[in-house]
């Protein structure tokens, strides 16, 4: 009796160490209109391909079961004729959307106006970071009304206040990463906050990268593009390049640029693109001050009509030299200098080393008091 007691419970404990380690995600959708719908399981980056797993959400809840080899980011979301998809701020999940890590263990999913993931460490950081932004980000809303303001000082002061928000967001997101340099989830924040790290943090991050970091979507991307960025670094030569100006003239970079005579600003932007009109008169004044003292601007421009290229020239009273191949984002310099948002400044100085990138406000007038003398 004894010795089959002995048999049965060793049986029992090896079928219990042979049964692999599973997740159970715990849904609850806030919205009773979603009852008898499908939730659907994608991956992270794959939206429009085949779902993976789906649950029918009934009484306000689904459950979702299964096993995951290893940690991996994963969306829940509904069909898009369901919930129509809405744009999010950076880094934060859109309404009754949830982008999480699928890792094996108990998960909790709240699918509402404002989503979340929790039940395991990655995804409890994950989900206290968005709560943050959130929290940041409150009256974003009427800053961005009262900068159409027609009031100047109005805004002015709303932008300035704006942007400090975005600089607090953009820095707990820096931590965040920074202190998760190889969890999914930072990887998925780099590219989302891509446009406002500095190229010396995103190197140090994907200096500590592992595989599986490297290996979530869109990262290879962003490395590609830090390749080309090294190339053009503060320390380096400037690369050359020719545009045709407003004539169909063509010119090389290096008729302006490193020839010994002036530093030179090279000003990516567009007539189409509002934060590049706000900064012109910052262009415009520095240019007065200084174009006699050896510095001087150079315009590479991202539009892609001739008429539009023109009036912007004119009504932003730019007069320094201005080339564009009218390709858009496509501008052959552009490409060689990394250009993925404007914005976008490069400053050389008379031997043809960058000495300073993404000058902008008052920095362009800062640096030049400190460099022309």
């Amino acid at each position: 009796m004894n010795k089959y007691f002995i048999l049965v419970t060793s049986a029992l404990f090896l079928a219990a160490c042979n049964e692999k380690p599973g997740y159970e995600i715990a849904g609850t959708v806030t919205n009773a209109d979603l009852n008898g719908k499908y939730v659907y399981m994608y991956e992270y980056g794959m939206n429009d391909s085949a779902p993976l797993d789906s649950a029918l959400v009934q009484n306000g809840t689904f459950t979702l079961k299964g096993t995951q080899d290893a940690p991996t980011l994963r969306t829940l979301a509904f069909a898009k004729d369901v919930v129509e998809p809405k744009r999010a701020a950076y880094g934060e999940n859109a309404p009754f959307t949830s982008t999480f890590v699928l890792e094996n263990g108990k998960l909790q999913v709240v699918l509402d106006q404002v989503s979340s993931a929790s039940g395991t460490p990655e995804n409890d950081g994950l989900t206290a970071l968005q709560a943050q932004m959130k929290t940041l980000r409150a009256g974003i809303e009427q800053l961005s009304a009262e900068m159409k303001s027609d009031d100047v000082e109005i805004a002015k002061a709303a932008e300035k206040k704006a942007d400090e928000i975005d600089q607090k967001v953009t820095d707990a997101v820096k931590a965040y990463i920074l202190n998760n340099p190889t969890k999914q989830s930072a990887a998925k924040l780099l590219y989302d906050f891509r446009y406002s790290l500095d190229e010396a943090t995103q190197n140090e991050i994907i200096a500590k990268a592992d595989a599986a970091f490297k290996a979530v979507p869109n990262i290879d991307k962003l490395i590609a593009h830090l390749d080309v960025l090294n190339t053009v670094a503060v320390g380096k030569k400037f690369v050359d390049f020719e545009l045709p100006d407003a004539d169909g003239k063509i010119h090389k970079l290096s008729e302006f640029v490193g020839n010994g005579k002036n530093v030179v600003l090279i000003d990516f932007w567009a007539s189409w693109c509002p934060p590049c009109r706000r900064d012109m008169p910052n262009l415009v004044a520095a240019y007065k001050k200084y174009k006699n003292k050896g510095f001087d601007i150079v315009g590479i421009s991202l539009d892609s009509k001739a008429e539009a290229w023109a009036k912007g020239i004119k009504d932003l009273n730019i007069t320094w030299t201005q080339l564009s191949d009218l390709q858009g984002w496509k501008n052959s310099g552009a490409a060689l200098y990394g250009v993925n948002s404007i914005p976008h400044t490069v400053l050389v100085d008379k031997d043809g080393t960058i000495i300073a990138k993404g000058l902008h406000g008052e920095a362009i007038d800062a640096k030049l008091q400190e460099i022309i003398k």
